[in-house]
């Protein structure tokens, strides 16, 4: 649930500073005073609306169902900022997220039901409802549908192999070619990894041989005045034996330079150029010699496949044709199980649709191709009526009704964001989606936009939105407060003192 809400610099208000209640909220206000502006700013906190304040932070109760991966910090509340200069940033516990990510994590705890949503009542949701109710009569009919999904998607995974495979079948020859020329352009030259830093190495000693050759000529005349210097160390009684060790050290350096000076006479420089610049361009296409031969190895179990791709191409064939047989005839199991499971949430929903003053439903179940959620499609039929004839006050109460029964069934947990669901409305129609509300936020907690009483008396905590001094302003009611508001709605400014009491009675019955 939310706990609390901020807002700075908001169209029409200064400031929204708001703690928030668990179960039905109700927001209320004159026409104008900013109800949907407020509603707004605390759908664009959740990425579902466009952000229009400077700042805004809500802090959420931490639940199971959101997948914050490397965003949990540890601590039991979930903290998200928007802040807007020229772009908005959003921060989810401190760390910088996008809209996109934002939206997908809110998604699992945070919904929102505008008047009409064709996507509350979509086959999706619907296919959830009765899946929901099978679950609840039979432990085993949730593994069923995991196993079915995991077979679906194996066999995706093989059709799509498949695809590709004809696809190759069809240019094998062309592809076998292409790998070949690849393989021998590597084999040709034929590249060991470090040759190119051992030939570069190379290249140095060649650009200095004959510096070399000549410094070590013009040294080597110190080996001239060897014996006089060990003639004069002996006079002296020197250290003859640290001059020998020294000189012997240089004789070994310079024999080990003139041999290396020998090998470099022999060596092709222009073989050695011709190759450098081979590897070089070689490294320009691949990025090194190593990759390069990581490619050869790509093209090598390329070519192994396309040369089997006739016995594979077969045996893929073979075992996708038995994986769509299986699922086809668990679909058939799923979707006996799903007609059973209608029936009874028929008779769920039509208890809750009584109450609402709306005929009963029926789910009208029919068969579409084959996919992961199985072969059946799930529409609402109102005694001949289709939900895109219905009006805007019946639409929502059947959307109230499935909502109870996937609460009742599935349990559930999180935010419902609410824009006035009991608009045009009779006055039974209207205390009956109070009463249905106050019993759905016993599992959510449910932020709901009014014009109505009922709803506002059934609810846990009233927010007023109102104009004070040209400023939209947004506060949390006393219970006498409530009443004034509650007698506001009912009678208008004038005629309050007589719908006072009437509102203190409804706000009685819906807190006994």
């Amino acid at each position: 649930m939310i706990d609390r809400f901020y807002a700075r610099n908001l169209v029409g208000f200064e400031t929204i500073d708001i703690d928030f209640e668990p179960g039905l909220v109700a927001i209320t206000g004159p026409s104008g005073a900013g109800k949907s502006v407020f509603m707004g700013a605390i759908l664009s906190i959740f990425g579902l609306s466009r952000m229009q304040a400077d700042v805004a932070e809500a802090v959420l109760e931490k639940s199971p169902l959101l997948d914050l991966q490397s965003f949990d910090d540890g601590e039991s509340e979930i903290v998200i900022r928007a802040l807007k200069k020229e772009k908005v940033r959003y921060l989810l516990n401190s760390l910088t997220i996008s809209k996109k990510r934002l939206k997908e994590i809110a998604s699992a705890v945070v919904r929102h039901i505008s008047q009409r949503s064709n996507d509350e009542l979509s086959a999706d949701l619907l296919l959830e409802l009765l899946d929901a109710m099978a679950a609840s009569e039979d432990s085993a009919y949730a593994k069923r549908l995991e196993s079915f999904h995991a077979l679906y998607d194996e066999y995706i995974a093989k059709a799509r192999k498949l695809d590709e495979m004809r696809a190759d079948e069809k240019r094998v020859k062309e592809l076998i070619e292409f790998a070949e020329f690849e393989i021998s352009k590597i084999d040709e030259l034929a590249p060991v990894p470090g040759e190119d830093e051992k030939l570069m190495e190379l290249k140095r000693k060649l650009s200095k041989r004959e510096r070399i050759s000549e410094a070590i000529a013009r040294a080597s005349t110190i080996f001239e005045s060897e014996d006089a210097v060990l003639e004069a160390l002996g006079l002296i009684e020197g250290d003859t034996a640290l001059f020998n060790e020294a000189m012997s050290m240089l004789h070994h350096d310079f024999e080990l330079a003139e041999e290396m000076l020998d090998g470099l006479e022999e060596v092709d420089v222009k073989s050695v150029l011709d190759r450098i610049e081979a590897l070089a361009s070689l490294k320009r296409r691949y990025g090194s010699i190593e990759e390069a031969l990581e490619y050869r190895a790509k093209k090598i179990e390329e070519l192994r496949y396309y040369r089997n791709i006739d016995h594979e191409l077969g045996s893929l064939e073979t075992d996708t044709e038995k994986l769509l047989v299986a699922l086809e005839k668990e679909a058939r199991n799923i979707s006996e199980t799903r007609t059973l499971a209608a029936k009874k949430v028929e008779r769920f929903a039509n208890g809750y649709l009584q109450q609402l003053r709306m005929p009963p439903l029926r789910f009208d179940i029919s068969l579409k191709p084959l996919d992961r959620s199985g072969m059946d499609r799930v529409d609402i039929d109102m005694q001949g009526s289709s939900i895109q004839t219905l009006s805007g006050g019946e639409f929502n109460r059947i959307r109230l009704a499935l909502l109870l029964c996937k609460s009742e069934l599935a349990g559930g947990e999180g935010v419902l964001l609410i824009d006035e669901i009991d608009a045009n409305v009779s006055g039974d129609e209207s205390i009956a989606i109070a009463r249905l509300l106050k019993m759905l936020s016993k599992n959510y907690q449910i932020i709901a936009i009014s014009h109505q009483p009922h709803l506002s008396a059934a609810a846990d905590q009233h927010l007023l939105v109102t104009k004070e001094k040209e400023r939209s302003v947004a506060r949390s009611l006393s219970r006498q407060e409530r009443i004034d508001e509650i007698s506001r709605m009912i009678a208008g400014e004038k005629g309050m003192e007589e719908a006072a009491d009437f509102a203190n009675k409804i706000i009685k019955e819906f807190s006994a």
